[in-house]
């Protein structure tokens, strides 16, 4: 059996629901990472890939595979991703999952930057706009995901977190 699977979300299209129960700081999975994008190896839009399917980890970008791709966005979410010393990231829960939750995580983590958009999560949580990536959070939540940060970003950024405090 698998341990989740894609199906219909109430937050944005499809997303990705646990099949079985994970205990707080339970590893789910390992992120299915399809390949390193370079000038060599572009997204292929005409192949169906796209920017909004990538993470950023260390300078570096990678395009990631189903059923990853399709995790959503939560501002109060049920896992975090946790990055190992190559920067290859699993999903950890960051709280007890049922069967049938959707497995969720904070686009703002970890990023140093970013665009906005309209949330949809339906968290009692919910920032209604998601924008500005880590830096651009609440400095309330700030310090409760700073627990949560890889490593590459804790040390591409030591001067803005030491200044946040």
């Amino acid at each position: 059996m698998a341990d989740v699977e894609v199906r219909s979300s109430h937050i944005e299209g499809v997303g990705v629901f646990a099949c079985r129960s994970f205990r707080a700081g339970e590893e789910i999975r390992r992120v299915n990472l399809l390949r390193e994008v370079t000038a060599e190896a572009p997204i292929r839009e005409d192949l169906g890939e796209s920017v909004d399917h990538c993470s950023y980890p260390d300078g570096k970008v990678f395009l990631w595979g189903s059923p990853d791709r399709h995790v959503n966005h939560s501002c109060d979410p049920n896992t975090w991703l946790l990055y190992d010393r190559d920067a290859l990231p699993y999903f950890v829960a960051r709280r007890d999952i049922a069967p049938g939750d959707e497995i969720t995580c904070d686009y703002s983590l970890n990023a140093g930057e970013g665009g906005g958009w309209p949330c949809n999560c339906g968290s009692p949580r919910c920032r209604r706009q998601v924008e500005g990536g880590f830096f651009g959070l609440p400095a309330e939540l700030q310090r409760e995901y700073r627990p949560f940060l890889a490593e590459w970003f804790v040390r591409r950024n030591r001067d803005r977190l030491l200044e946040a405090k």
